[in-house]
């Protein structure tokens, strides 16, 4: 395997990693944030539902936006005592 091809597999994986990691800061849309708490956005788009998580355990403001999305919109298992904020 010749340095180029070893160099493409690298830009190609710091690239991706990069995509990743990047996903993770990006706020998401009030419309995400309601499929995140309808459960919707786990059984369509696993990696938006990972990447939203990810997000919401470091951005308070996005969390607030979701108790305002929880408070206006229960949702399933809104009765559940489980269901708190915690973060």
């Amino acid at each position: 395997m010749g340095i180029y091809a070893v160099l493409t597999v690298a830009a190609g994986l710091i690239y991706y990693i990069g995509k990743e990691v990047m996903g993770s800061f990006a706020h998401p849309s009030d419309e995400t944030l309601a499929e995140y708490w309808s459960g919707e956005l786990k059984r369509v788009d696993g990696k938006s539902y990972r990447q939203t998580t990810e997000h919401l355990a470091t951005c308070t403001d996005c969390r607030d936006r979701l108790d305002e999305i929880r408070r206006n919109n229960p949702g399933p298992g809104a009765a559940d005592p489980m269901i708190s904020r915690r973060y």
